[in-house]
């Protein structure tokens, strides 16, 4: 086997796994209310920048405690978000659109100002390689494959196991039939934008070692989010898992085989064919008029 399609094989899967959390938080609350969160993406750069902060200003440990601060406030200002910007206009799919891109953009020009625009680096969780095949895997990403494949599987048991998670596949079934159960419908949005969160932020603490730290990234993960749940079905979240991998690797495809500089235009081609060809997705349901 080949260094190329080994490397592609790999890093196709680790940032499958990582596409497979942002996605799954992106498609849940579309699923459950409707919702199409543009502020997804900002929610992992609150996250990826609450993380470098600590480890910047807090001595010894201030990388571990900035990974936990991270995760726990992220998730909170998730509810946040539904409470003071989403609930007022739930009403109005325009208006949560514009709302939440422009809490998107806020949070960018924001960490612009307060800390930088300039490109960050930050060390793994756990340095250190190792050989496989030939081909060297930093522990870092296995760390992110075992996590996201863990948390992934937890979530799909959580939703169709426990109490609160009946209640929010029922809210996305029938939020009107629900609500005459008993179940109280905002409640239920506003747990489900902070799992959406949560989802983004530990995405965020696990990947950021490997990438760079940008006040822009929110962009792209709220544009590959966008691409993949158009690609598995909104709110299909065995859709958004399934097109979390086909679509890291055609990426990973694409930048050890043809050219990575065409990588980018991947999410936006995926998006426009769907749109045209199959605009339910893969698992999406048919709509009946």
């Amino acid at each position: 086997m080949s260094d190329a399609l080994l490397n592609f094989l790999i890093f196709g899967t680790i940032q499958g796994s990582i596409y497979a959390l942002l996605a799954m938080g992106f498609s849940l609350v579309y699923g459950v209310g409707g919702i199409l969160n543009q502020a997804h993406g900002a929610f992992y750069v609150i996250a990826t920048y609450i993380f470098y902060w600590c480890f910047v200003n807090i001595p010894q440990y201030g990388y571990y405690a900035g990974m936990i601060i991270g995760i726990i406030a992220t998730t909170i200002i998730g509810g946040l978000i539904y409470i003071l910007l989403i609930k007022p206009l739930k009403e109005s799919h325009v208006g949560v659109v514009i709302v939440t891109f422009a809490f998107a953009f806020f949070v960018e020009r924001l960490v612009s100002i307060v800390v930088d625009s300039i490109y960050h680096n930050m060390p793994y969780i756990i340095p250190g390689s190792f050989n496989f095949l030939g081909v060297n895997i930093q522990y870092q990403y296995i760390i992110i494959l075992i996590v996201s494949l863990s948390l992934l599987a937890l979530i799909t048991l959580f939703i169709n196991k426990f109490k609160l998670g009946k209640s929010i596949r029922a809210v996305a079934q029938d939020s009107e039939a629900a609500s005459l159960m008993g179940i109280n419908v905002d409640r239920i949005l506003a747990y489900t934008l902070m799992i959406s969160a949560f989802l983004a932020a530990v995405a965020a603490v696990l990947y950021v070692p490997v990438e760079t730290v940008a006040p822009h990234i929110g962009w792209n993960i709220l544009l590959n989010s966008f691409a993949i749940v158009v690609l598995g079905g909104l709110g299909s979240l065995p859709g958004s898992v399934v097109g979390a991998f086909v679509l890291a690797y055609a990426r990973a495809f694409t930048n050890y085989f043809i050219d990575p500089v065409l990588s980018a235009l991947i999410p936006i081609i995926v998006i426009v064919l769907m749109l045209v060809l199959r605009p339910r997705g893969l698992f999406g349901k048919k709509e009946i008029n």
